[in-house]
């Protein structure tokens, strides 16, 4: 087997919760299937924190984002859409220089509605068909 890979994946969580999590479900098991052992905190920790409690939510946040210091690289699944949360994973990722990849299980990535961007940062960015 090859070398396992930490990651944190990043897919929508907020509104239309069931599917996005049962998107999230079919995600963790893309990133399983390609050697990475993937954290998925908007699955895990929603399980025993309140998402609509705004300290809850804040807890989760900063437990999930904890683990982008062992990370290898952040995974953003992209088919369902871009959250304000992935939106704002993408920055912090950008801003510190932090490794991420950009995939979706159909193959069509999407990109973010971005124009500020240099495009030298896409250039670094490696999407996965």
């Amino acid at each position: 087997m090859q070398s396992i890979k930490l990651v944190v994946l990043e897919s929508p969580y907020a509104g239309a919760v069931d599917d996005n999590v049962a998107y999230a479900r079919r995600c963790l098991k893309d990133c399983a299937l390609r050697g990475e052992s993937a954290q998925a905190s908007h699955l895990l920790l929603t399980q025993v924190l309140d998402d609509t409690k705004p300290e809850e939510r804040a807890m989760g946040i900063a437990l999930g984002l904890a683990w982008r210091e062992v990370a290898h690289y952040s995974v953003f699944y992209t088919d369902r859409g871009w959250s304000n949360g992935m939106r704002a994973a993408l920055d912090s990722a950008i801003l510190e220089k932090r490794p991420f990849r950009l995939r979706a299980l159909d193959g069509r990535v999407l990109y973010p509605p971005r124009v500020d961007l240099p495009l030298t940062v896409y250039e670094d960015v490696t999407a996965d068909a």
